[in-house]
């Protein structure tokens, strides 16, 4: 029990000292540019973090489109059980999507890495850039009302993901140049994404206290129960199975708030749920890591 408990301290604390970092950089008043960091990130290091983890990715890719079709299937089961719900208690339907899409990039990348290595990273890749596919089609398609197609093919994640697929299948060999480059610019994700993440959170806020605490119970409570469920209906194991349920209950995305704020979807509440379920992340994620090794 002892050691099982060291070994989740070990997962937890880097995450939290670099959020933590980004948390005191912005209660500091030292600018912290954001927008830049952010694109850097999304546009550069992550599609390079993504290309080299599943191109040098000792898993085969049977394993990860198994992985990826149980994604789809988590946003589709857990979305509906939202959906359900939100019909029953008549709240706005928009905002089902903040419920359903969690921080699988900023949190849950370094949390499957810390918990299974490299092997992990390259699951809870494949988590992530599904899920990438789906938030800024379907996902913000809920948002704005409207179907985005142009805003799919500018997802650079995407695009670092399939050419990954067709190296992996061509079996093309690949330069020390590009594996290297790709390595280092990759690097530089995990610890910008926690420490924006801390900034991210800093500046969030909370209104209706205790409504949105108890929203934040239930959606942590659904997300774990879909989580198990998806992995027990695709029979997943050991590493797989742990990032799949590590992914589906990790706290809401901040992207959430950016959208609903861009397209006036109650944004407040998105940022309460996005502040109370990270700050319950500290109590919650110790047992489903426990859980899970």
């Amino acid at each position: 029990m002892l050691d099982l408990s060291l070994q989740i301290l070990s997962i937890m604390a880097p995450s939290i000292i670099l959020a933590s970092i980004g948390l005191a950089w912005k209660k500091s008043g030292t600018d912290y540019p954001t927008a830049f960091v952010t694109t850097l990130t999304l546009n550069i290091g992550l599609p390079a973090l993504v290309f080299y983890t599943m191109v040098t990715a000792d898993i085969s890719l049977a394993s990860l489109k198994t992985l990826g079709l149980a994604t789809v299937a988590v946003h589709v089961v857990f979305l509906s059980v939202v959906i359900v719900v939100f019909k029953m208690v008549g709240k706005a339907l928009p905002i089902s999507i903040a419920h359903v899409v969690g921080n699988t990039g900023n949190l849950g990348l370094p949390l499957c890495l810390l918990a299974f290595g490299d092997e992990g990273l390259a699951y809870a890749m494949t988590f992530f850039a599904v899920q990438c596919l789906l938030f800024f089609t379907i996902g913000e398609s809920v948002y704005a009302g409207a179907i985005n197609v142009s805003r799919m093919l500018r997802v650079p994640v995407i695009y670092a993901l399939l050419l990954a697929v067709v190296v992996r299948l061509s079996g093309i060999p690949l330069h020390s140049i590009i594996l290297d480059t790709t390595e280092i610019l990759g690097q530089l994700v995990v610890p910008i994404m926690l420490i924006t993440l801390g900034v991210s959170i800093a500046g969030m806020k909370a209104t209706n206290l205790s409504s949105t605490i108890g929203w934040s119970v239930v959606r942590t409570v659904m997300a774990f129960g879909v989580g198990v469920f998806i992995a027990n209906l695709f029979g997943l194991t050991g590493v797989a199975r742990g990032v799949l349920i590590i992914e589906t209950v990790v706290p809401v995305a901040v992207f959430n708030y950016l959208l609903a704020h861009r397209y006036d979807r109650n944004s407040d509440e998105v940022s309460g749920m996005i502040l109370v379920t990270h700050i319950g992340a500290l109590f919650y994620l110790p047992l489903v890591l426990a859980y899970v090794l």
